[in-house]
């Protein structure tokens, strides 16, 4: 009989939790909430809405040089992206070229770059400490959102990176054919039970 009941409470706390807490990025799906696209990362959880690993190239081989974070907003099917070089990493900003986008099914199928603008409607784009160490071509990344509506795709996330070399690219693993698989789904979003809630309960 106490064991029935411990069930029955699990069962409440779990279903509590499902409708009442964000969803947390769970890839293939993404977040579920809002951002707003101004060029300061403060209001992203760096843990939640983690979504994939940018490498040299997009070889998963080769250094990781910068992530990719994703919130979804169902009640306006906006995406939010927010790319963040690693510590060791620079951002490069190509005056003559495309080097900061995202792309859903295809490398020739981008829905956002660093030429989208910031007016408030998506497509938009700002980049992220522009500047921060005196040189302007220099970033620590981006935030863009583009529309979207809830199905099943491949998102490519791509920035330029500074190298002795010259400017070489950081894309999620696939890159250039492909990339991760992005499931948005509105209905059921992304849940994680709460360990904190069952060790209250089987403590």
């Amino acid at each position: 009989m106490r064991i029935s009941i411990r069930l029955a409470v699990l069962a409440a706390v779990l279903l509590a939790a499902a409708s009442t807490t964000p969803a947390g990025a769970v890839p293939p799906q993404p977040t579920y909430g809002t951002a707003n696209v101004d060029g300061n990362s403060g209001e992203w959880n760096l843990v939640n809405d983690f979504f994939t690993l940018m490498y040299r190239a997009g070889n998963p081989s080769k250094p990781v040089e910068s992530r990719a974070y994703l919130r979804y907003d169902c009640s306006t099917q906006t995406m939010y992206v927010l790319v963040l070089m690693e510590p060791n990493s620079i951002g490069y900003i190509d005056p003559n070229s495309q080097t900061a986008w995202v792309a859903i099914n295809a490398q020739n199928n981008k829905v956002v770059t660093e030429n989208s603008g910031d007016d408030g409607i998506p497509p938009d784009f700002e980049w992220i400490g522009q500047g921060y160490d005196g040189d302007p071509q220099h970033v620590r990344g981006y935030e863009a959102s583009f529309t979207i509506a809830p199905g099943s795709y491949n998102i490519i996330t791509h920035v330029d990176v500074v190298d002795p070399s010259g400017a070489q690219t950081s894309a999620s693993p696939g890159f250039p054919g492909t990339g991760p698989a992005l499931v948005i789904d509105c209905l059921t979003k992304a849940q994680s039970p709460s360990w904190g809630s069952l060790k209250l309960i089987y403590r």
